[in-house]
């Protein structure tokens, strides 16, 4: 074999091999968890709850309800939810309780900055203090009632975020 086949032949099975690890499937969420990016969610659609008590949850569990932080995040959780959970509306973790108007995620205590509200939203009603994602509005934010029980979502950082590539 000429040193130029070789070569490529090297790279050929370099190649292949990176191809393979990045198909094999990741152990970096726990079992029922979906991992997506750098982060593993649970959706918790069996034990509906006060918007608190989804808090008190996803802390319990050694994760944060989520924080929705940007339009790619935004749109996963959506298209999951189309597809997965059609007729259900889901607590996450923003609430306008401390200051009306004035959206802060909880875990974080950082201000909202990106939003995907749903029109005519939020309501800005009197007891209407913490967010959902809403099914009538094909999973855009909604204010609503914080006694309210619905399901939740629950986020964490995924235990390795894939193949570590060298070189």
């Amino acid at each position: 074999m000429s040193k130029n086949n070789w070569t490529g032949f090297v790279v050929c099975v370099l190649f292949s091999g990176l191809i393979h690890v990045q198909a094999q499937p990741s152990n970096a969420c726990p079992p029922y968890w979906i991992h997506h990016g750098l982060s593993c969610y649970s959706f918790i659609t069996g034990l509906l709850s006060d918007w608190m008590e989804a808090v008190t949850f996803c802390r319990d569990v050694g994760a944060e309800i989520v924080e929705i932080q940007t339009n790619e995040e935004n749109n996963f959780l959506k298209n999951y939810l189309l597809h997965n959970h059609k007729n259900a509306d889901f607590w996450v973790g923003a609430t306008d309780a401390f200051e009306e108007g004035h959206w802060l995620w909880i875990s974080s205590q950082q201000p909202v900055k990106f939003t995907d509200w749903a029109p005519n939203e939020p309501y800005q009603g009197v007891g209407f203090e913490c967010m959902t994602l809403t099914a009538r509005h094909g999973f855009r934010w909604n204010d609503e009632n914080c006694n309210h029980k619905w399901g939740f979502i629950c986020k964490k950082e995924a235990e390795n975020g894939g193949p570590i590539i060298i070189g």
